[in-house]
């Protein structure tokens, strides 16, 4: 969860040494807890910008990586997975990377078994009494490179069998969405030894718990036999800037399952590929609190503040001339070198955007949303898009045949138009292939006439959890006069789904005028009193 510890004053971009000597030029990222932090500095002073976005830069670009929930549930189950997306910074296309295989069997096993339930509807809370209750969490635990590592927790209550609970960690290549080998990583000969040495911590660890006399221990005993080594159970990490293979050992039955054991890490003899990694890892001499990154005539300084759990950021130059960068949220960890060489024109642009983008994040924008149970369900939070970027206009000339023999235009040309022009509006928003559910309040105010100028205005009012209310209005132009006049308005209902038609989810809408304010709320009740009438219809159905 992002949890910004910035001190204000270091996003005032002041530079804080006495003598008042302008900082050492230098601009560079900082991957920081769960944030990243863009820092330049030159003779105006120490600039900090912060935002809630997780970077990996491999193959001279950078990505940004994302959690995002994928909501199952039906009336009487709730099933919530997680996937992971890779973005492009400059293309902005994503990919997915990790999907929640567990949770969409279990979705298929529950409607070949429940064929008469339903998918729940926007914001639809569940049945108090549950058949299923089934949720995920996806960490993401470090970037490498093209290499992710990431942690898998998720478990299922069933109301008529046993429920289950699985735990596993791995590997994700970001270009290709494939699972790595400690092999592929670091070649065959490597992972013979690294799979030795695992096998002997872990027996070195077996040993100590038979041994001990602990209380504890006697209970560790009896599930011993559900833990099992198992090869593709790993994470990448770092000690001393080389990098280091350790293994999760994952327990299995209903003893241990979603339980798991952390053997040391086990060092590994560098590949070629770590090399352009290592320059973005801190140095940290045994001999000092502080951990460093040298980068040319400069040098930034990492010290840990254990009171208030942030680093304190610090720039010194040559000289040993030393500025206050920012307090940032614990650890800091990597540093991305934007100045030597310096980035290009159109990766400072897809940066800008990104950063941009991320200060919309709400603070759970990039998590996953806990759990769920029939007596406390909680709104699930996702990132925001504000109402500019998906307005939309376009225009069109009434020809003879858009009229009938009045001379006025068919209604539903009109229609036709708001339609397709409310749909863009939708898919900007969504950023997904987008379906028409229902048209609302349809206002034809005055005739449209041959030869009249369109022009239709659409934007996203209000956004559930797949699908989006898209307001139109329609103007007449006389050309002849310049004189325009308000003639239709409509609410156009959309749902946005994926490649095989399922509903997915949408950004939140972020109103920033008090006009889009008001049309936000007055869409929410718009919304509710659809739901009321719709289940009353439902109960009169059913009488």
């Amino acid at each position: 969860m992002f949890r910004l510890r910035l001190l204000p004053i270091a996003l005032l971009a002041a530079a804080c040494h006495a003598g008042h000597t302008p900082p050492a030029t230098s601009e560079f990222l900082v991957a920081a807890g769960d944030s990243t932090f863009w820092v330049h500095s030159g003779p105006d002073g120490v600039h900090v910008r912060g935002v809630p976005l997780h970077l990996a830069y491999y193959d001279g670009r950078f990505y940004e990586t994302y959690v995002v929930d994928d909501d199952r549930s039906y009336t009487h189950a709730v099933i919530v997975g997680q996937s992971l997306y890779r973005r492009d910074l400059i293309t902005n296309d994503s990919a997915i990377v990790f999907r929640d295989t567990a949770m969409a069997n279990l979705e298929r096993w529950y409607v070949r078994h429940h064929p008469a339930d339903r998918p729940l509807d926007d914001d639809e809370d569940p049945d108090a009494h549950l058949l299923v209750d089934a949720s995920s969490e996806l960490n993401e635990l470090g970037r490498y490179g093209p290499y992710l590592s990431y942690s898998y927790d998720a478990s299922a209550d069933l109301a008529d069998r046993e429920g289950w609970r699985v735990s596993r960690h791995g590997v994700l290549d970001l270009r290709t969405g494939r699972p790595v080998s400690v092999a592929e990583l670091f070649g065959a000969e490597q992972a013979t030894a690294i799979y030795g040495r695992a096998a002997e911590l872990l027996a070195r660890l077996e040993d100590s718990v038979r041994a001990s006399r602990d209380v504890r221990a006697h209970m560790a005993r009896r599930t011993l036999g559900a833990f099992r080594f198992d090869s593709t159970s790993f994470t990448l990490v770092n000690v001393d800037r080389r990098p280091a293979v350790e293994f999760v050992v994952p327990g299995r039955g209903w003893r241990a399952g979603g339980l798991s054991l952390a053997l040391p890490p086990i060092p590994v003899a560098p590949p070629a590929w770590w090399a352009d990694i290592a320059r973005t890892l801190p140095v940290t001499p045994r001999d000092s609190s502080l951990t460093q990154w040298q980068h040319g005539r400069y040098q930034i300084l990492a010290r840990y503040d254990a009171s208030s759990d942030a680093t304190g950021l610090s720039l010194v130059d040559s000289a040993g001339h030393r500025w206050t960068i920012a307090n940032l949220p614990s650890p800091a960890h990597r540093v991305f070198w934007l100045d030597a060489p310096a980035i290009d024109s159109s990766t400072r642009r897809a940066l800008d955007r990104a950063f941009n983008d991320a200060a919309l994040y709400s603070d759970d924008a990039r998590t996953a949303m806990t759990k769920r149970s029939s007596s406390d369900v909680t709104p699930v939070s996702r990132p925001g898009r504000p109402v500019r970027e998906s307005q939309h206009e376009t225009s069109e000339i009434m020809m003879p045949q858009h009229a009938n023999n009045m001379g006025h235009v068919f209604g539903g040309v009109i229609l036709s138009m708001m339609d397709r022009t409310a749909a863009v509006s939708a898919i900007r928003h969504a950023r997904q292939q987008c379906v028409t559910v229902s048209v609302d309040r349809v206002d034809f105010r005055e005739p449209i006439h041959l030869g009249d100028l369109i022009i239709m205005k659409s934007s996203v009012n209000y956004a559930g959890r797949t699908s989006m209310e898209v307001g139109v209005r329609v103007e007449a132009e006389n050309l002849l006069d310049g004189v325009r006049r308000h003639t239709n308005s409509c609410y156009v209902t959309f749902v946005a789904i994926d490649r095989n038609g399922r509903p997915v989810e949408v950004p939140a809408v972020i109103p920033e005028t008090d006009d889009e304010q008001r049309r936000y709320t007055a869409a929410q009740d718009r919304r509710r009193r659809r739901l009321e009438e719709r289940e009353a219809e439902k109960r009169r159905s059913e009488l």
